[in-house]
């Protein structure tokens, strides 16, 4: 950087001259300055030309730039732009997602993971229909005793199929789920004997039998692991993944149908519930003018394909559990779309500034015109 500009020397005397306030009609003159001489006996006033640095005046020195390469400068601007905001769009929407969160009760965990799950709290149902023994954690040991009760947890994530089988025995699981004598007797038979009913596919938005169509919810699974069966289980799988299970069914003395599937991945006993139906019957028959006594439980109304396949009341203790805070939960563990707002928001930035940019332009065209 050059030092400040030496201050030029007084007509009369020859010596250096200092800077004076200028007048309202001497600022007219942009390019003059006033000054005086401080000499005694000279008393010089007047105006003089402001000096030019050598810099100043090699940049004056310069050829003027035709309009038409200052055209052909500024499209040069707005492709370079251009091209800058498009490289950066297209890295923003290319760039690798993050990983899909979900909710699991209380837990934020991501698709593809596992979650053991917690301890019930005190006021779940299942404290009053199971020893305190199938409340505790899980033992080291397994046994495949029918009586056996295994341990219980809930809010279990299922997204690593086959990294912790399940050990123990059917009737163990089924008992455990506090599902009745005859049913527990019927499925453990049948799944010792291979007798299933349908296929279904299990997938993270539902499970979805094959030949019935019938869809079970899959966030609300009573699922066993290792000795631990885990209510309220959500399937996590990574994306698109999908795994298959062979499913029995069973009619307890009451007249209600539960379904069990157990995926061939792990053999995981699971109890399944159906989502998003209520159960109903039609109105009672009339034979010869004289209405049937209608019974107390309307799914008795019903052919066995049409009834309602519901977890175990025990295991339906969310259902009556804060609604709102459920409806949470549930929004929050479903996928969310990340918006486009950023890339919006830097186009319509980079526009302003083009705009801006070209109205810079025609006023100073303007001006060199006028």
């Amino acid at each position: 950087m050059s030092s400040a500009l030496p201050a030029p020397s007084c007509p009369s005397c020859k010596l250096p001259l200092r800077r004076r306030r200028r007048n309202r009609l001497e600022r007219q003159a942009g390019d003059h300055r006033r000054w005086r001489c401080a000499q005694s006996g000279c008393g010089w006033v007047g105006l003089l030309p402001q000096p030019v640095a050598d810099s100043v005046r090699a940049v004056q020195s310069f050829p003027a730039i035709s309009p038409q390469a200052r055209r052909l400068s500024r499209q040069v601007l707005v492709l370079g732009a251009a091209a800058v905001l498009a490289a950066v769009a297209t890295a923003w929407w290319l760039r690798p997602s993050a990983p899909e969160a979900v909710m699991v009760g209380t837990h934020v965990v991501h698709r593809g993971t596992h979650l053991d799950g917690e301890r019930l709290p005190p006021a779940h149902p299942l404290h009053a229909v199971l020893p305190a023994q199938a409340l505790e954690d899980e033992p080291k040991g397994y046994t495949e005793a029918d009586g056996a009760l295994l341990r219980v947890r809930r809010h279990c994530a299922w997204g690593l199929p086959g990294r912790n089988p399940y050990r123990g025995s059917a009737a163990q699981a089924l008992h455990t789920a506090t599902l009745s004598p005859t049913v527990v007797k019927k499925i453990a038979a049948d799944i010792q004997a291979g007798r299933r009913v349908d296929r279904v596919t299990i997938s993270n938005g539902v499970i979805r039998a094959e030949r019935s169509g019938r869809e079970f919810d899959a966030q609300r699974v009573a699922m066993t692991y290792g000795m631990t069966l885990c209510v309220d289980t959500r399937i996590n799988f990574a994306e698109k993944h999908t795994e298959g299970a062979d499913l029995y069914e069973a009619m307890d003395d009451d007249g209600r149908i539960y379904a069990v599937m157990v995926p061939e991945v792990c053999g995981n006993v699971s109890v399944l519930g159906q989502r998003y139906v209520r159960e109903t019957a039609p109105p009672a028959l009339v034979a010869g003018g004289v209405s049937k006594p209608e019974d107390s439980r309307p799914w008795m109304r019903l052919p066995p394909e049409q009834r309602i396949r519901q977890l175990p009341d025990a295991l339906r203790y969310a259902d009556n559990d804060d609604p709102e805070r459920r409806g949470r939960l549930d929004a929050d563990g479903q996928e969310i779309n990340e918006p486009g707002s950023l890339l919006l928001g830097v186009l319509a930035l980079a526009a302003l500034w083009l705009v801006r940019q070209r109205r810079r332009s025609a006023i100073g065209r303007q001006r060199l015109q006028d």
